[in-house]
């Protein structure tokens, strides 16, 4: 009887907390986020690529707070953060205003971030002046002109301390509405159009930690007022403008919160290092005088102990490598000293005076002599560029075997020797050996690269340009997958163009995201050789390919119609070979194509005519007698007109008839696998 008695009390108990925890749901909406909030993420998304609406297309159910880019506080449900980056289509001609009032929806909102959406400006922007419990604003990479009525001063957004405005397209002179935002610990308006005198109010802002005015058009004297009354600064960015006149490091001294300095590239100022007499209160961990007219290292850049990352490039320093060096912090990652007059070795016992190094760039110097061992023995280095320099002899076997953590490796421009593709390591993105003096055939350089590794997995740039390569070019090549960037020009290859080409899928494959980032680039540049046969049709389904080279070599037959595929294509340079035949005027789909060359060779008929063929010169055709037409001297009668029509629907029946055979050959096939 008491034991029922104590599980009747415990159920209660239960179904009491059971109560509490429903009456805690209603309270606290349980179901999620707020429906003003979700209804005003819906409208949101729809404006992003209106009319379309295909942004966020992972958005499903009714709960906003498990929807990507955006955040909730676990306490009120509220939205508190909210991430939109990239999400407008580039390929939309206009720029988009999103409104305002909907974002004033989230008064709890913490965080707003929508770099990279093409926003010009917004409607209603004084909504925005609702978000009291803002924090961070940003803007990055957008496209806006004017940002007067998108930064907030004199209290209206009280709780604001970081603005990125970055990367945008703003002109004129620093925006006047920041006059008051004195509560602002982080201020970022780089890369934009701003320009005249630093204005004094800046110097009000005490509370910034971080400032980055670099990559703009400020001009006047060096504003070392702000530098002096900014004390609790730590990141300090001017570089890339165009100031002027005497500045002394001194006025630097006292700033003893300073991490991190970049003035670089201010080609008008003169930098005193020296006088008068002073001492660093500061202690950075990233440095950065590049472009800044120096003739000797800084003195006190051999106190700080503690610096990470180092930036002496395109000055005007000269000797050796700097002994003193080995004062500096042996905790430094990256070293760039190039483009300038440094000569002499290379240091043999760099792996003990940076350790920890991950980044060296010592290009455009004098350094004479070979690759000491001593660089195998950096096991963190993953990028060692040292082209353009006068270094001698072979590539050390331990820089590039399966020990090495190295990822990019540039050394052009020197007179090194030997095996053209050493022992490579797997994890190998970029290799630059081109205009060097490899001998040998490339044949068997390349197979015993491969003896060491599975075709090169990573490999995104080969550049053995300008060297006495000899031979075929191999097979194997078409197993380097990844492959964006293939250079082989200006050396002794010879033989036929490989069919297997359009095994590398990085070549086939359309990236739609290379219009957003320039930095994918897809080459293929034969130039300058001895090889032989036509033009693999193969070439023809390299549908990512920007730019294409063929010229002065010996090929032979006619220039493939269906080159017109190449959608991507922007250069195309076919000149000083043997090919014949006509132009087609399939040619001009490729709509991106900015340079074209078929000049010197044996091409008759009339010249393509429409879109971009309408703007190349006679520099494009010349040396082949038997073409006519826009823009040559020489007109098409009727004749050659007439003929040119024939041909062409002529190549299209064959085209029609291939297509057919093909398909009922597919079908015929798919029939047999369907009864076995």
């Amino acid at each position: 009887m008491f034991n029922n008695f104590i599980l009747i009390m415990e159920i209660t108990a239960v179904y009491r907390c059971f109560l509490l925890l429903l009456l805690l749901c209603i309270v606290l909406n349980c179901r999620g986020c707020m429906d003003e909030e979700r209804d005003a993420l819906l409208q949101i998304k729809t404006s992003i690529n209106s009319p379309d609406g295909t942004a966020f297309s992972s958005w499903f159910g009714e709960d906003c707070c498990q929807w990507e880019g955006v955040e909730c506080d676990a306490s009120t449900t509220h939205v508190s953060r909210i991430l939109f980056q990239h999400q407008r289509d580039q390929s939309l001609l206009e720029n988009w205003y999103p409104n305002a009032t909907l974002f004033a929806q989230f008064r709890d909102l913490k965080e707003l971030e929508l770099p990279g959406n093409r926003i010009e400006g917004f409607t209603s922007p004084d909504e925005l002046q609702k978000l009291k419990h803002l924090q961070r604003l940003n803007l990055h990479d957008n496209s806006i002109e004017n940002a007067s009525h998108l930064c907030w001063g004199r209290g209206q957004l009280p709780s604001l301390y970081s603005l990125d405005l970055s990367n945008n397209q703003l002109k004129g002179y620093l925006p006047e509405c920041l006059r008051g935002a004195l509560s602002l610990t982080e201020l970022i308006v780089s890369h934009n159009y701003l320009q005249g005198n630093i204005s004094a109010w800046l110097s009000n802002m005490t509370s910034l930690t971080l400032l980055d005015l670099s990559n703009n058009q400020f001009s006047g004297s060096f504003p070392s007022f702000l530098v002096q009354s900014l004390t609790n600064i730590e990141t300090l960015k001017l570089s890339t403008n165009q100031f002027k006149g005497r500045v002394s490091f001194s006025s630097f001294a006292n700033l003893s919160k300073l991490s991190s300095l970049d003035i670089s590239y201010n080609a008008h100022l003169q930098l005193e290092t020296e006088s008068p007499t002073w001492f660093p209160s500061f202690n950075l961990t990233v440095l950065s005088l590049s472009g800044c007219n120096l003739r000797n290292i800084p003195s006190f850049v051999f106190t700080q102990n503690h610096l990470n990352s180092l930036d002496l490039s395109d000055n005007n320093l000269s000797g050796p490598f700097p002994r003193t060096f080995r004062n500096i912090s042996s905790q430094l990652a990256s070293l760039d000293i190039s483009n300038n007059s440094f000569n002499g070795p290379l240091p043999e016992d760099i792996n003990l005076i940076f350790p920890e190094l991950l980044f060296l760039d010592a290009s455009l110097n004098v350094f004479r002599g070979g690759i000491p061992p001593s660089f195998c023995r950096l096991k963190r280095l993953h990028t060692l560029i040292l082209s353009g320099n006068k270094l001698r002899g072979a590539i050390p076997y331990l820089l590039t075997s399966n020990m090495s953590s190295l990822e990019y490796l540039h050394l052009s421009n020197n007179n090194l020797g030997g095996d053209a593709l050493p022992k490579i390591q797997p994890k190998l993105k970029v290799l630059d050996l081109g205009r060097n003096d490899f001998t040998g055939t490339f044949q068997d350089s390349l197979s015993r690269s491969f003896s060491q590794s599975l075709a090169f997995p990573q490999l995104r740039v080969l550049i053995l340009s300008g060297n006495r390569l000899q031979g075929q070019i191999p097979q194997q090549l078409c197993r380097m997958r990844r492959l964006s960037v293939l250079d082989l020009s200006n050396n002794n290859l010879s033989g036929n163009i490989p069919n297997c080409i359009d095994n590398i899928t990085s070549w086939t494959a359309v990236d739609q995201s290379r219009a957003v980032h320039i930095y994918f680039i897809t080459a293929l540049d034969l130039s300058c050789n001895r090889l032989t046969g036509s033009i693999p049709l193969q070439i023809t389904q390299l549908k990512a390919i920007i730019a294409l080279n063929m010229s002065h070599n010996l090929l032979t037959g006619q220039i493939p119609a269906s080159l017109g595929n190449l959608e991507a294509l922007e250069a195309l340079d076919l000149s000083h070979n043997k090919l014949f035949g006509e132009l087609s005027q399939e040619l001009t789909a490729l709509i991106f194509l900015g340079f074209f060359d078929v000049s010197f060779n044996n091409l008759s008929g009339a010249t393509p005519q429409g879109n971009q063929f309408n703007t190349f010169q006679n520099a494009s055709y010349v040396g082949n007698p038997g073409l006519c037409g826009f823009p040559l001297e020489r007109k098409c009668g009727p004749d050659i007109r007439k003929q040119s029509h024939v041909m062409s629907n002529m190549a299209r029946t064959y085209s029609l008839l291939f297509h057919c055979a093909f398909l009922i050959l597919v079908v015929n096939v798919s029939f047999l696998f369907s009864i076995v």
